[in-house]
């Protein structure tokens, strides 16, 4: 486990910012055969910039909890691709319910992104996570298991 601090926007992006301070750890996960594709839509019109990235509204997206979202690499506006999913608040943990609202769009050209447009698609993984044991742990697990 590792203590580590959390740097988030407290009201939007570009706005205040907060940091939480906690304690984390990695794990895994395993992702089956089943997963949804979300349709990231503007909520809005946008003026874009060639290389400047810009938070672009959207329609809601919900990633239901333990699911895994992320955005699919194939280019679905002429005018740039989604790098991410922006939320804003307390960063939630995987095992909760999590809306996004809003994107980081990154233009390649400049232009006007109009409400209504496809600006990118989600691909939502539903996923078994794995917490890991401490160091030694399993070693110890099996060891105990594999006596004759």
């Amino acid at each position: 486990m590792v203590k580590l601090e959390c740097v988030y926007w407290k009201d939007k992006i570009g706005g205040e910012t907060a940091i939480l301070e906690t304690e984390a750890f990695s794990y895994g996960f395993t992702f089956g055969p089943h997963g949804e594709w979300e349709m990231a839509i503007a909520k809005e019109d946008k003026e874009v910039k060639k290389s400047e990235p810009v938070s672009i509204k959207i329609h809601e997206i919900e990633v239901p909890p333990k699911a895994i979202a992320l955005p699919c690499i194939v280019m679905r506006h002429a005018l740039g691709i989604i790098a991410a999913l922006a939320l804003v608040g307390k960063p939630k943990i995987v095992e909760e319910r999590r809306v996004f609202d809003e994107v980081i769009f990154l233009p390649i050209s400049d232009g006007v992104v109009h409400k209504g447009e496809l600006l990118g698609v989600v691909n939502v993984f539903y996923a078994a996570i794995e917490r890991r044991l401490a160091r030694g742990a399993a070693e110890k697990w099996l060891m105990e298991r594999l006596r004759f």
